[in-house]
């Protein structure tokens, strides 16, 4: 995904404050969300697939408040991945 892509993904999601189809929001800015496989599995088993979007908080009326630690997020995201049967690769 290009960068003004995902500032108009963004954008889009604020304006009308809430998740798509094929779009789901994680806040994580205080640790990574333990529970991913709904997410996942459900991407997976979608045609196009689906965008687990890191970083904008519901609940702080879809304000961007960033990741706690990128580098490990996306490990523990992939550690979750493992975990799945059939195994997942992003």
């Amino acid at each position: 995904m290009q960068k003004e892509d995902l500032l108009t993904l963004v954008y889009t999601i604020q304006k009308y404050k809430c998740e798509m189809q094929t779009v789901e929001l994680k806040a994580a800015h205080e640790g990574c969300p333990t529970r991913l496989f709904d997410s996942l599995s459900s991407f997976s088993n979608q045609d196009g697939g689906g965008i687990i979007l890191f970083g904008i908080d519901e609940k702080q009326d879809f304000k961007v408040v960033g990741v706690y630690n990128a580098q490990d997020l996306q490990v523990r995201v992939t550690e979750q991945c493992k975990q799945m049967q059939p195994i997942l690769i992003f």
